[in-house]
C-alpha cells in the first residue's frame, strides 16, 4: 500500500539524481546523471507499494529476465544497469536510456525536461488523427518489439500510449515495470487496453498494441472502440488508411476466437506488409466467412469507412439469402440489448420496436439488419449486423455500448458529472451551490495539487451542514477548467461550453482562518455557458500568406488557412490570442489580437519584404549556399557541402574539426569524415540560425533528402512508397552520363571517381580505378568542378558518397549513401540507382552530404516556441 509520508530521494550508484520526471502506480520515474556525464531515466519501485513481498520480488525477477534482452531489438528502450537500494529492501531500480524531449527531442534541458511518448503526441493534437504512414512506422516497430519479447517467455502487460517513448524520433516499447513471465495473471494494466480474457499472455499485449494503433489512428479514446472519426483522411492517404483499420479490427476483436490478429508475428506482418505495399496474407476461407458474419455497433455516418471490415464487411453481401448456397430464408430469432437498458429500439423507417433488452424479434437468415438505439441522456447508437444461419439454431444477441450524452439545455435545470445541480441563468447555468469539499478533492486528485491550495469551512445550507472550498480567483479558474475537460470527456459538455468561477468576494464566516481572509479565498460557484465564439477576418498585403493561431497556454501554432482574399478565422475564444503569418519572401509577422464575445473583428496587415527564401526561384542562404527548385516544395544545394559550410558549425558548436592527414582539403571542397548524424545536425543548426535570421519561416527546414528525392535530384523517377533496398532491387543499369563504360570516351570528364590521378596517391590500389579516365584529382575536387545536370546541380555522380535520411530497409540498422565517390571504380556502383549501405554514426575520408530546404506542410501544427517579431500596428 501506498504512504503518504514523503520518501527521500533515491540513491542510486554512481549517479547524480537530477528530479522525478514521472510516475504512477509501478514507481517513480527520475532523470539522474552518470558518472559519464549522460543524462539517464531511471525508474524506482519501492517496496512499500506493493501489497506483498511475493509481488515485489515477481516484479524484480520479470526485469532481471528482460534486462538481457532489452538491448537486442530496436523497438525498446534499453536497460543499462539493474540493482537494489543500499539496504537491499526499499526499492529496486533499473537504469534506462533517455527519451527525447517533447520538444526539443535530444537537446535536453534537464530543469525542463519532459520525455516525448506516444500520450503527449496526442495531447498536442487532441481528437485528431495521427499521420497514417506515422502509425503503421510506430506500429510495427513495436509488434516486432512484443514478437521479441514473447519469444523470450515474457509479456509486457500495460501496452499503451504513455508507455511508448521516443528515442532518437523513433517509438520504443517502455514501462518495463511490468513485464513478467507469460501467462502469469495478476490483474495489472490500463482499462480498455486489457482484451475480455485479461493481461498477462502474449495475445493481451497483442490486443492492447491494437488499441493504441486506434487511438493514433482515429485521434479517438480506446473506449470508443470501434467508433471511427468524423473527417476521414484524404483520398491518396485513404485507403491506407482503411487497410490499417482492417488490420486494428482484427487484432482489436473481443471474442479472442474471432480475432485474426493474436500474435505479435502476425500483426507484425501485416503492419509491414502494408508499408511496404503489399498484400495481406489471409486466412482460409472458413475464418474469413466466419469473421463476415460478425456484427456489432458503428456511427451510422462510419458505416461506408467501415466497409470492409470484420463488422462492416455484409455490406459487399448479396441483399438477401445466406451467404453460402442458394438464398433460401430461413427463420431465424435475435434479441437487442443495449448498456444501460431501458432504451428505445428503432427501425430503418424509425418506427419504434420494442425497449431494450426486447423479446425474441423474428429475422431471417442473410437479412440485414439496422437499428438505432436511443435513451434520453445518451449519444444514439446504430446496430449493423447480417443474420447468420447460426440464428436458426439459438439466438443472435445484438447489443449497444450507450455514451453518456447530457449536456445542459437553455432553460432547463442540469446536474454536471460531479453530481452538482445547477439552475439555468440567462444564456447558461450556474450552480445552486458553492463548490464543496467533496467536489474540490475529486479536482484536487486529478490535478494532483497541493492540500494548501484551498481551506474549508463549515457552514449550514437548506438544514444541512457542508464544507465550502475557500481558494483563490486562479484557482477557482483551474477548478472550471478542469470541470469543463472533464465534462467533455464524459458527455456531460460539448466543446463548444465553457465553466466560469462565480466568486463569492462579500462572503464572511467565523470559521475562516487569518491567511483565507489576508489572502482573499472565498467560494465560489460554477457558471456554465456556451462560449460566445468570435470570428475574425484577416486581409494581408500582399495576399497568399498562411496564417497560424496560438491561444494562451497553448504549445501549438495551428494553422487556419491563406489569405487569398478575406480569409474568415472562425471559433475565436474571447480573449487574447496571437495570429502567425508566413509568406515567402516576406518578414514573419505576429499580432496578438483580443476578440470580445461574438465579435467579428476586421485585420489587414502589411509584411514587409526581406531577403527570406522564395521556393520556386533559385536562391542563396546566408552561409553562400546556393540552392535550385526541385519541385514546389522542395529546393537543393547545387554542391555538396563544403568544407567552410560544414567548419561555420563546427566553430559555432565549438566541436572540433576530425583531423585529416592523408589528403589535402580546401574551404570549396566538400566536407568528409561526416556520419549521417553529424549532417542532420547541422541541418538542424542551420534551420535554427536561419531562421533567427529570417532567412526562412517556421515553415521551411533543411534536411537531409530522402532515398526518393535524391532520385528526382539525379534526374530519375523511382516508385513511391517502397524502402530504398527495394529500389535497389529494381534499379536500371544506368550511368549519369548514359550507358557506355567506361566514362570519357566522349572526352568529357563526367565527375571526380577513382582514376588514374587516384591511383597516384601512396597506398592507393592500382587495380582499383577506372582504366584510361583521368580526371585529375587525387582525392575530392573543389565543389563545382564538373558539369550540372539538367536541374543545375554539381557532383550527383562522385566526389563524395552522399548520405540521405533513411535507412537501407525499415528492418536494417544501416543508413544509405548516394551517387559514389572519388573511390568509387566499379560499373555496377556508379548506376544512378546504386545505394551504398554504412552505420548512421559511420566516418570516412569518402562521405560526405548534400543539404536539401523542404517546406513543412502547411496544415500541419507548428511549434509557438519559436516566435516571429511583433507587429505593432
Amino acid at each position: 500500500m501506498s504512504t503518504t509520508n514523503p520518501r527521500p530521494d533515491p540513491v542510486i550508484p554512481d549517479h547524480e539524481v537530477l528530479r522525478k520526471v514521472g510516475g504512477g502506480a509501478y514507481g517513480e520515474v527520475w532523470l539522474a546523471r552518470g558518472v559519464t556525464g549522460a543524462l539517464r531515466a531511471v525508474k524506482v519501485l519501492w517496496r512499500e507499494d506493493f501489497d506483498d513481498e511475493r509481488s515485489f520480488e515477481r516484479e524484480f525477477e520479470g526485469i532481471l529476465k528482460f534486462e538481457p534482452i532489452s538491448r537486442d531489438h530496436p523497438g525498446m528502450v534499453n536497460i543499462l544497469h539493474v540493482g537494489r537500494s543500499v539496504d537491499g529492501n526499499a526499492f529496486y531500480y533499473y537504469v534506462m536510456e533517455l527519451g527525447d524531449d517533447v520538444l526539443t527531442g535530444r537537446e535536453i534541458n534537464p530543469v525542463e525536461y519532459e520525455a516525448r511518448t506516444l500520450r503527449s503526441d496526442l495531447k498536442r493534437t487532441p481528437g485528431q488523427r495521427l499521420d497514417t504512414d506515422f502509425c503503421i512506422d510506430v506500429g510495427v516497430r513495436l509488434a516486432e518489439a512484443l514478437r521479441h519479447l514473447h519469444d523470450n517467455g515474457l509479456a509486457h502487460r500495460d501496452v499503451k500510449p504513455a508507455n511508448v517513448i521516443f528515442v532518437g524520433g523513433k517509438a520504443k516499447l517502455a514501462d518495463i515495470g511490468l513485464v513478467a513471465t507469460r501467462g502469469q495473471r495478476t490483474f495489472v494494466g490500463t482499462e480498455g487496453f486489457v482484451p475480455p480474457e485479461g493481461p498477462g499472455s502474449a495475445q493481451a499485449d497483442v490486443y492492447s498494441l491494437g488499441k493504441v494503433l486506434y487511438e493514433i489512428a482515429t485521434g479517438k479514446d480506446r473506449m470508443d472502440f470501434p467508433e471511427l472519426p468524423d473527417d476521414l483522411p484524404p483520398k491518396p492517404e485513404r485507403k491506407r488508411w482503411l487497410a490499417l483499420n482492417q488490420i486494428i479490427c482484427d487484432a482489436c476483436e473481443p471474442q479472442l476466437s474471432r480475432r485474426n490478429i493474436s500474435t505479435a508475428s502476425d500483426l507484425a506482418d501485416a503492419l509491414r506488409r502494408l508499408q511496404d505495399g503489399r498484400r495481406r496474407r489471409r486466412r482460409p476461407i472458413r475464418a474469413f466467412l466466419a469473421t463476415i458474419l460478425t456484427g456489432t455497433v458503428l456511427l451510422a455516418g462510419a458505416w461506408e469507412v467501415f466497409k470492409g471490415s470484420p463488422w462492416g464487411r455484409f455490406e459487399e453481401a448479396p441483399p438477401v439469402g445466406p451467404l453460402i448456397g442458394p438464398a433460401i430464408p430461413v427463420d431465424a430469432l435475435i434479441k437487442v440489448n443495449s448498456r444501460p437498458e431501458g432504451a428505445d429500439v428503432l427501425d430503418a423507417e424509425g418506427n419504434r420496436i420494442g425497449t431494450t433488452p426486447t423479446d425474441l424479434i423474428p429475422v431471417k437468415v442473410g437479412e440485414r439488419l439496422n437499428f438505432r438505439i436511443v435513451k434520453d441522456g445518451y449519444e444514439p447508437a446504430d446496430l449493423y449486423a447480417e443474420v447468420p444461419a447460426s440464428a436458426a439454431d439459438e439466438p443472435l444477441l445484438l447489443e449497444a455500448e450507450m455514451k453518456i450524452y447530457a449536456p445542459p439545455q437553455p432553460n432547463e435545470p442540469w446536474s454536471d458529472q460531479l453530481r452538482q445541480q445547477y439552475r439555468p441563468i440567462g444564456d447558461g447555468h450556474e450552480s445552486v451551490r458553492s463548490v464543496g469539499e467533496a467536489e474540490w478533492e475529486q479536482y484536487r486528485s486529478a490535478k494532483e495539487r497541493p492540500a494548501d491550495v484551498a481551506e474549508f469551512v463549515e457552514v449550514e445550507e437548506s438544514g444541512e451542514k457542508r464544507k465550502l472550498a475557500l481558494t483563490s480567483e486562479g484557482e477557482a479558474q483551474a477548478f472550471c477548467w478542469w470541470l469543463a475537460t472533464s465534462g467533455m470527456e464524459k458527455g456531460y459538455l460539448t466543446e463548444d461550453h465553457e465553466a466560469l468561477p462565480l466568486m463569492d468576494v462579500a462572503f464572511a464566516n467565523p470559521g475562516m482562518s487569518e491567511r483565507a481572509r489576508k489572502e482573499g479565498l472565498r467560494p465560489f460557484r460554477c457558471f456554465v455557458r456556451p462560449i460566445p465564439f468570435g470570428r475574425i477576418v484577416l486581409t494581408t498585403e500582399p495576399s497568399g500568406a498562411e496564417v497560424f493561431v496560438k491561444v494562451p497556454d497553448a504549445t501549438i501554432n495551428s494553422a487556419v488557412g491563406r489569405t487569398n482574399g478575406p480569409l474568415t478565422i472562425e471559433g475565436m475564444r474571447p480573449g487574447e490570442s496571437e495570429l502567425l503569418v508566413l509568406l515567402e519572401g516576406y518578414k514573419p509577422l505576429t499580432r496578438k489580437v483580443t476578440v470580445k464575445p461574438s465579435e467579428t473583428l476586421e485585420l489587414l496587415l502589411k509584411l514587409e519584404l526581406n531577403h527570406s527564401v522564395v521556393m520556386d526561384r533559385p536562391w542563396e542562404n546566408g552561409l553562400g549556399m546556393k540552392f535550385v527548385p526541385i519541385d514546389q516544395d522542395l529546393m537543393a544545394s547545387v554542391w555538396e557541402t563544403r568544407v567552410k559550410d560544414h567548419e561555420t558549425y563546427l566553430r559555432a558548436n565549438d566541436i572540433a574539426p576530425t583531423p585529416i592527414t592523408d589528403m589535402t582539403q580546401g574551404p570549396d571542397h566538400p566536407a568528409v569524415f561526416v556520419s549521417r548524424d553529424d549532417a542532420e545536425a547541422f541541418c538542424k543548426w542551420l534551420t535554427g540560425v536561419e531562421r533567427q535570421q529570417e532567412r526562412l519561416t517556421r515553415i521551411h527546414e533543411y534536411r537531409l533528402p530522402t532515398d526518393y528525392e535524391w532520385s528526382l535530384m539525379a534526374g530519375i523517377k523511382e516508385p513511391k512508397g517502397i524502402s530504398p533496398g527495394k529500389r535497389d532491387t529494381q534499379k536500371k543499369e544506368i550511368f549519369l552520363w548514359g550507358s557506355a563504360w567506361p566514362p570519357g570516351l566522349d572526352g568529357v570528364k563526367v565527375g571526380n571517381l577513382a582514376d588514374a590521378s587516384a591511383a597516384r596517391l601512396p597506398g592507393f590500389p592500382s587495380t582499383r580505378i577506372i582504366e584510361g579516365y583521368d580526371d585529375g584529382f587525387e582525392t575530392t575536387a573543389p565543389v563545382g568542378s564538373f558539369r550540372p545536370n539538367e536541374l543545375g546541380l554539381f557532383d550527383i555522380c562522385g566526389n563524395v558518397h552522399e548520405w540521405v535520411a533513411e535507412n537501407y530497409t525499415p528492418k536494417s540498422t544501416s543508413g544509405v549513401l548516394r551517387g559514389g565517390g572519388w573511390n568509387t571504380y566499379q560499373p555496377q556502383n556508379l548506376y544512378v540507382g546504386f545505394r551504398n549501405n554504412k552505420p548512421p554514426d559511420f566516418r570516412d575520408r569518402y562521405y560526405g552530404f548534400r543539404v536539401v530546404l523542404a517546406k513543412v506542410d502547411a496544415n500541419a501544427e507548428i511549434p509557438a516556441d519559436d516566435e516571429a517579431p511583433e507587429d505593432d500596428g
